[in-house]
């Protein structure tokens, strides 16, 4: 896998753990993750993760995330915003 040094890093440290959860954002990252069985998550998973235990706002959350650098696919933040909506309409 094409890598940079930082994912190849935080990979091969997760490799040395027994129970861990590795943060990566970049999609070839967390593929190469998942090749080699280690459990991953990202930024988005974090938020919705917290947002689900009622620790942050996701649509506020996601509004100063994309205010930044971060890419991600209007399609993912949809359905995000959709499944938080939906979690809140439940009382969840």
């Amino acid at each position: 896998m094409d890598l940079d040094a930082g994912e190849g890093s935080a990979i091969a440290l997760a490799e040395l753990e027994t129970e861990v959860l590795l943060l990566i954002d970049e999609s070839a990252g967390r593929l190469e993750a998942s090749r080699r069985g280690i459990p991953n998550t990202g930024t988005l998973g974090v938020l919705r993760a917290a947002a689900i235990e009622h620790l942050v706002d996701l649509p506020s959350a996601l509004d100063r995330l994309l205010a930044t650098n971060f890419r991600v696919s209007k399609g993912l933040v949809g359905d995000l915003l959709a499944e938080d909506l939906q979690r809140k309409q439940q009382g969840h």
